[in-house]
């Protein structure tokens, strides 16, 4: 005579099925881990960038020559491969009291468009766009 079942007896062992779950979780959150940490990485990249651009603009002789100076240091840093296009450029700047270059400060924008696939290492659509600046002031008494 079979004995009937007895659901007292369950010892808590897990099944196979929820330890996929569990594997299919863990995969899940080390991709998003990874995705954060590259965003971030790419964020501190422009950021970088951004400052070194300001800077070889406040050198400049003036706000045209301020312009080119930012685009040569955009293009010579790491964010050509990283950005799609290469990284956008963008310049303003403020006079001094008296309205002449030397004196005032400039500010430069960068504009990053990220593929996604890039920050999570697989196939995924998209872009993230990252825009850092910074301001530097332009010397009073240079050249």
């Amino acid at each position: 005579m079979p004995r009937p079942h007895d659901d007292t007896r369950d010892r808590g062992f897990a099944t196979a099925v929820e330890m996929m779950y569990l594997l299919v979780a863990c995969l899940a959150a080390l991709l998003f881990i990874t995705y954060l940490g590259r965003l971030h990485a790419a964020a501190v990249e422009v950021t970088n960038t951004a400052q070194a651009a300001a800077r070889a603009a406040s050198q400049a002789d003036d706000p045209d020559g301020a312009l080119t100076a930012a685009a040569a240091a955009v293009a010579g840093s790491a964010l050509a491969g990283r950005c799609e296009g290469g990284g956008s450029v963008s310049l303003g700047w403020v006079p001094s009291p008296t309205g002449a270059w030397q004196g005032g400060s400039v500010t430069v924008t960068i504009r990053c468009d990220v593929r996604n696939q890039s920050l999570t290492g697989l196939w995924s659509p998209g872009t993230r766009t990252i825009t850092m600046a910074d301001t530097q002031p332009v010397d009073r008494y240079q050249r």
